[in-house]
């Protein structure tokens, strides 16, 4: 098995995905995608919509007003996402090195690689692969906790999250013309990885209690198992 033939799975599960909205045209700025990243660390999505919509009403939505902002002002605004203090303190490293680097959004996203957000203090795989994918239209897959416990489930182990990336994104690219088929759409590559994420979520949501499966996750992994 590799991860197109997951994704196929998946598919034929008809899972409800469509209301992710850091999913594209969902309505969030460029802005809100790239702080969100820092934002749900920890957190649940319904946390950090509360900590965007606290931003919003104090008319913040560009990188150089999260700059001219203290951080215990711009702690107190994101507070419903949880360790504010924490995340203020990371949220005005990455804009301060964003804007030193690169000067603007626009920049960044043409330009900016993968090492240079690995060395970003606060940022790690699964926050860089989310801005890369997510923001700058990148062809990396994001795997999450779901994609771990999905993976174990079916009977693979992974040394890392390379390894765990690797696996899922294998065999997309070479049938991504049977998948938009199946999705009855023409998606870019890096489009697929963005909906191949959001049903791994929305099959995590009603598979796993925690680390271990639901009674309905049994059955769904039995049916992700079978033999075509």
């Amino acid at each position: 098995m590799n991860g197109a033939e997951i994704f196929v799975k998946l598919i034929d599960l008809k899972l409800d995905f469509g209301e992710f909205d850091w999913l594209e045209n969902r309505g969030l700025s460029e802005f809100e995608l790239l702080i969100s990243v820092i934002l749900t660390q920890n957190t649940n999505w319904n946390n950090v919509l509360k900590a965007l919509a606290n931003l919003k009403n104090a008319q913040i939505s560009n990188l150089e007003q999260i700059t001219s902002l203290s951080n215990l002002e711009l702690a107190t605004l994101i507070k419903p996402s949880g360790f504010y203090n924490t995340k203020a303190k990371r949220l005005k490293g990455l804009v301060e090195n964003i804007l030193n680097t690169f000067e603007n959004l626009e920049n960044f996203k043409e330009s900016v690689s993968r090492e240079w957000l690995l060395n970003i203090k606060g940022l790690g795989y699964e926050s860089v692969d989310s801005i890369l994918n997510y923001l700058c239209k990148k062809e990396f897959l994001v795997v999450d906790s779901y994609t771990q416990r999905l993976s174990f489930y079916l009977g693979y182990e992974f040394e890392n999250y390379e390894e765990l990336r690797e696996f899922f994104e294998s065999g997309i690219e070479n049938e991504s013309e049977n998948l938009n088929k199946l999705l009855g759409k023409n998606y870019e590559l890096y489009e697929l990885y963005q909906i191949f994420h959001a049903q791994i979520i929305a099959f995590g949501k009603i598979a796993f209690k925690g680390a271990k499966l639901s009674n309905q996750g049994k059955e769904l992994i039995k049916i992700l198992k079978e033999e075509k």
